[in-house]
């Protein structure tokens, strides 16, 4: 499964970038501070992009929409949050967020099931 990151904390995404990298089957293929992606990631399959929503409701969609135009439909979305409740405001169903402090087990098992709906 090829992942994109996608998070303002450039510790918090190399450590995650790290962590995801051990999990067999996951590899991070792309992580950046913004929702600017290098001409050549077209080329690439992309099956998750993880989104820090500190960014901002308005920031979240700009980079869904860019990376839909960029990896088509099938690319699903994870929300990296440090509360639920920074999302449930904006009616985003829990099964799309993931808290940054979840244990690398928590975000295998988040991932893998969410790929599966």
């Amino acid at each position: 499964m090829n992942i994109v990151i996608i998070e303002q904390n450039k510790i918090f995404r190399e450590s995650l970038k790290t962590v995801l990298n051990q999990i067999p089957d996951f590899e991070v293929v792309f992580d950046a501070d913004n929702n600017w992606y290098p001409e050549e990631m077209r080329n690439v399959v992309v099956n998750l992009i993880l989104i820090d929503y500190s960014f901002g409701k308005t920031k979240c969609n700009e980079a869904m929409n860019k990376a839909l135009l960029v990896w088509g439909t099938t690319v699903k979305f994870l929300f990296l949050t440090d509360y639920k409740e920074e999302c449930a405001n904006n009616n985003i169903k829990s099964s799309d967020i993931i808290l940054k402090h979840s244990s690398k087990k928590e975000f295998e098992n988040k991932i893998r099931k969410h790929q599966l709906h």
